[in-house]
């Protein structure tokens, strides 16, 4: 057994056996872990790179927290239960025709994680509360994840490698925190810093202090995020923020209540373009043709594999596995006919090509239904700031991976498809927690006790 499996099990020893006896709300401790520890990337991996995860473990303790407090474990989320369960069969599918079944196995447990963080976090979240702490664990990820990355950028690795950072000569020029790769670290704050936009800029904070939580969240996340230099995902947050800037410019529901913070955040981005300007224009520059070039050769290979395999795919995780059989004689002849055979750099593409056209069309399902599960929380009676800034922020790093996906494969990333789940796990309890006050409150009214303006 090595050094960082043991330090794994003394981490979860201590944080999720000894911790817990001396907490009186264990349930808000596993929620807010659940919100917060998905950053650190270290586990213990059985086979094909995945394990028991870090981030796991919170899980398991809400659930089983959920059971052992014999309140009913609602296991459908709708509308997000019918698309996820029908992409899990369409990857068990594949497996009948396939050189390795577990690969296939192994990548859906990672998908299925998506499925059960929703569940365990919409059947905990039972008040605002629950809700508010769940933000509040996010946001604090994002400040220690930033400080982490923009130590790196000055110094190099901090030393952590035992919450899965990499070592120093690994990072070079990009930072990734404790990622795996720099790609996953920018995908990760391209999906997590609307929520912080949204909080700084559009929610008035009964307490002055929460503005030190989301605007440090803000400032800090922007700075770690430049020195991911991931173009993708600096274009993917910069369409969302602009999005969601022009949705509430025209919606008074929306606006922004505090006067002061766009004030700060154009004189930060003043600031931050006059001396770094230069080095964000150069990333879109010729220096980086080549890392784009590569990709019109993959896109036709996922084609080939496409047309050859469009109902059930080659198989989940397998696409890198088969990919020479679908090179021309020239491909392979190619001096970069090795990146060539690499997954292809568009999410979509590579579902389509592993899964079929259908499992394609069931992921495609699955974010229309988390994005009309947001509008229905947007458009509802029950109108509270905190919730709605908060589901709009969720909505808006989804809209932003969903961009990012055109441009990367990183849809099978493990920290990435728990972002996933945790911004829809907070779209669908924001939702669940006004249905439930909207019922309440249509009780209080046939029971005669609701006064209307109270």
């Amino acid at each position: 057994m090595n050094t960082s499996k043991l330090i794994f099990i003394l981490i979860s020893v201590v944080f999720f056996s000894i911790v817990p006896l001396f907490v009186k709300n264990r349930r808000r401790y596993f929620l807010f872990l659940a919100g917060f520890l998905y950053i650190f990337s270290s586990g213990w991996i059985f086979y094909h790179f995945t394990g028991l995860m870090l981030a796991d473990l919170p899980i398991i303790g809400l659930l089983f927290t959920g059971i052992v407090s014999n309140r009913k474990v609602k296991w459908t989320v709708n509308p997000v239960t019918l698309p996820l369960m029908l992409f899990f069969l369409a990857g068990v599918i594949s497996s009948f025709f396939v050189i390795r079944q577990g690969w296939v196995f192994a990548e859906l447990s990672k998908y299925l994680r998506i499925y059960l963080v929703v569940i365990a976090i919409v059947n905990n979240v039972r008040s605002l509360k629950d809700f508010k702490i769940l933000i509040y664990a996010v946001l604090t990820g994002i400040i220690v994840e930033s400080l982490i990355g923009i130590y790196q950028w000055r110094f190099g690795a901090l030393g952590i490698w035992f919450l899965g950072e990499r070592p120093t000569f690994r990072i070079r020029w990009r930072t990734m925190g404790t990622f795996f790769v720099t790609s996953f670290y920018a995908n990760y704050l391209a999906m997590v810093l609307p929520i912080a936009f949204r909080m700084f800029v559009y929610y008035r904070a009964p307490r002055k202090k929460m503005y030190f939580l989301t605007g440090g969240a803000l400032v800090l996340g922007i700075i770690a995020f430049f020195t991911t230099y991931g173009r993708a995902p600096w274009i993917a947050f910069g369409v969302t923020i602009g999005l969601l800037f022009l949705f509430s410019l025209f919606n008074r529901r929306f606006k922004s209540q505090i006067k002061w913070a766009f004030p700060i955040i154009l004189v930060f981005f003043t600031v931050f373009t006059l001396r770094y300007g230069d080095k964000i224009l150069s990333q879109f520059g010729s220096q980086r043709d080549s890392s784009y070039e590569v990709r019109f050769p993959q896109f036709r290979i996922a084609e080939r594999m496409i047309k050859a395999h469009p109902v059930f795919g080659v198989g989940l995780g397998h696409y890198e596995l088969v990919s020479w059989d679908y090179m021309t004689n020239s491909e392979k002849s190619h001096y970069l006919a090795r990146v060539y055979a690499f997954m292809v750099h568009n999410s979509y593409l590579l579902i389509a090509a592993e899964l079929g056209i259908t499992g394609a069309l069931f992921l495609i399902w699955f974010f229309i239904s988390v994005f009309a599960g947001g509008i229905q929380s947007i458009r509802h009676k029950i109108n509270n700031a905190f919730i709605l800034n908060s589901v709009l922020g969720a909505l808006g790093g989804i809209f932003a991976i969903m961009i990012v996906f055109t441009f990367s494969p990183d849809i099978h990333a493990y920290q990435i498809l728990y972002q996933l789940g945790l911004s829809t796990a907070i779209i669908m309890s924001a939702k669940k927690l006004q249905d439930n006050q909207l019922l309440k409150y249509k009780m209080l009214k046939k029971n005669g006790d609701y006064i209307k303006g109270k």
